[in-house]
């Protein structure tokens, strides 16, 4: 007769405690929470350099609370679901990216975190909360939970509207979540400014050849417009935008630009500018601030027609070269 012997094997283990290594708070403490407002506007010049700061909250002060790890792990940061990826050559002094993008193209953000009483002024020895990676030992952790954020130029501004940041910035240490960012508002980014097209920002004017007698008997402008060069200085200005402009250079007097001197340089001979075409008799006043006009409900193109012309400026006029330089300077509300 066979018996059949049934066993029954129970195994029964237990993991280490160091498994389950985590870092937890202390009694009475939670999670630091800080609603920040976003600026309510800002204007945006358009000729500002990329990396121009529009907006700094400076460093602001949120709850602090005491956390306890257990065992050795790190700190991290991420950013919030409504910031974008880190913007091409900004970083901090570490080499960290620093700046990242928005919803509005030509602005980008960045955010910084400090566990300390002091945190450090400047935010270019600071770690971006993307690249937090520091130690994290089996110790308790006072902290103190501060946030900076600045608001930074990056490029041309291609739309305006409304710049808003959703979702919350989260610093842990390991699997804990030890501060939280969140926004409140929108900003309205505007701008009226003008930004000269890059074919304006140096204007070479080729004056065709002419001969002495050409110029009249006495003193004054070359009356022939065949012999005069028309040009224009193009910018692209925002809506509501009032323009002055003002050109400057080397001048002995009646506006007339003065030659340059030197071997095979004209002498006795200036270009005089005139505000239109080649046929205007309108002399641009030089070193004085003169009013374009104001731009309408619209971005759009805007031009200032001007036009050089031989002038001569002493009884006898000699042979060689013509060179003027001269200046212009763009200002506007």
């Amino acid at each position: 007769m066979k018996k059949i012997f049934l066993f029954c094997l129970l195994l029964l283990g237990g993991l280490s405690t160091s498994a389950w290594a985590s870092c937890s708070f202390d009694s009475g403490y939670m999670t630091s929470q800080l609603s920040m407002s976003l600026p309510a506007t800002i204007s945006v010049p358009a000729d500002a350099t990329p990396g121009t700061e529009l907006w700094s909250s400076g460093w602001v002060a949120a709850s602090g609370n005491n956390i306890t790890c257990n065992s050795n792990g790190s700190v991290s940061g991420v950013l919030a679901a409504g910031i974008g990826a880190a913007v091409p050559g900004f970083t901090n002094s570490s080499g960290y990216p620093s700046v990242f993008k928005t919803n509005i193209e030509g602005i980008g953000i960045s955010v910084y975190w400090c566990n300390y009483n002091s945190c450090n002024p400047n935010y270019n020895n600071v770690t971006p909360i993307p690249s937090l990676a520091w130690s994290v030992t089996g110790v308790q952790y006072p902290l103190k939970n501060s946030w900076w954020v600045r608001l930074v130029k990056t490029g041309p501004i291609l739309n305006g509207g409304q710049l808003q940041v959703s979702g919350t910035s989260t610093v842990s240490y390991q699997n804990l979540a030890v501060a939280r960012l969140t926004f409140s508002g929108a900003t309205a980014v505007t701008s009226r400014a003008c930004e000269i097209n890059p074919d304006s920002q140096s204007i070479t004017v080729p004056l065709p050849t002419v001969l002495r007698t050409d110029f009249p008997s006495g003193l004054g402008v070359l009356a022939d417009n065949g012999k005069a060069r028309a040009f224009s200085i193009n910018m692209q200005c925002d809506s509501g935008v009032k323009i002055w402009y003002r050109v400057d250079g080397a001048s002995s007097g009646n506006n007339v630009l003065d030659n340059a001197t030197g071997a095979g340089m004209a002498s006795g001979v200036g270009v005089q500018l005139f505000y239109g075409d080649a046929s205007s008799t309108q002399v641009l006043p030089l070193a004085t601030k003169q009013l374009r006009g104001s731009t309408g409900s619209a971005t759009l193109p805007v031009s200032i027609p001007l036009a050089a012309k031989y002038y001569k400026t002493a009884s006898t006029v000699t042979g060689g070269q013509v060179a003027v330089t001269a200046t212009f300077t763009l200002t506007y509300e």
